[in-house]
């Protein structure tokens, strides 16, 4: 059986990220206060759930950039989180 991975998210223009009035290079700076902004305007997203699904499921397309309020590192943290675990074998 292979795993389902989350799609792109469906984006409706209401996301932070989307909005004219945002600064696009907050989700991609390496800044820390641009980062910071990013994150907290991901909090009233919308469609945050179904970002951060997609940005776990696909790691390497996600790359460094700011998704659902998550850095890299926090994403792979979760990943390993979520990541069933095979059951040992008694002997």
């Amino acid at each position: 059986m292979s795993a389902r991975l989350a799609p792109f998210p469906r984006f409706t223009g209401t996301e932070p990220c989307q909005a004219p009035d945002s600064d696009p290079d907050w989700w991609t700076s390496e800044d820390t206060n641009d980062r910071a902004a990013a994150q907290l305007a991901c909090r009233r997203c919308p469609t945050r759930e179904a970002c951060l699904a997609w940005a776990i499921d696909h790691p390497t397309d996600a790359g460094e950039v700011i998704w659902a309020g998550t850095t890299r590192s926090r994403r792979s943290e979760l990943r390993r989180e979520f990541t069933p675990t095979t059951p040992k074998e008694s002997k």
